[in-house]
């Protein structure tokens, strides 16, 4: 038996090395349903702010609290159960990408609700969230594109 190695089937195996990370980040990726949700609970939430009743802030934190760990929980599934991303992948960019990304959203809802609420607009945190909301659902994939790039190229350890 010839243990030689050739340069067709090295190429090959190292083909089939990178799609097999490659699938892996891919499963590991948040899903872009998760932001739309997220960004949704955001606005429950806010109503029952804004509403001002012990009924309303009873009703929305548990949904809000129930919601966001329930698709937290299935969004991470997949890399719990299936594909676990090496350490290292995600570097101090994707961290600072991310942290970015919270202030932003934060930042939008936070300024927006309490403009609106200085101008006497009424359910100004819903409106704030709701900004916040539809900027997470349209930029969460944006933020995935970049960490799926960044982890790409940190899969060869290539910085």
């Amino acid at each position: 038996m010839n243990s030689e190695l050739h340069p067709g089937e090295a190429a090959d195996a190292l083909a089939e090395i990178q799609q097999r990370q490659q699938q892996v980040i891919d499963r590991a990726t948040v899903p872009a349903w998760y932001w739309w949700v997220v960004g949704a609970l955001m606005v429950v939430l806010a109503v029952g702010v804004d509403t001002r009743t012990p009924l309303a802030i009873g009703i929305t934190v548990p949904v809000f609290v129930v919601g966001l760990l329930a698709a937290t929980g299935v969004a991470v599934r997949g890399q719990l159960l299936d594909a676990r991303l090496r350490e290292g992948l995600l570097d101090g960019r994707g961290v600072v990408a991310i942290l970015a990304f919270v202030a932003l959203i934060v930042g939008i809802s936070l300024a927006i609700a309490f403009g609106l609420r200085a101008a006497g607009v009424s359910y100004p945190a819903t409106i704030g969230c709701g900004v916040g909301g539809l900027t997470m659902g349209l930029f969460g994939p944006v933020l995935n594109r970049l960490l799926r790039r960044i982890m790409l190229g940190n899969r060869a350890g290539v910085m």
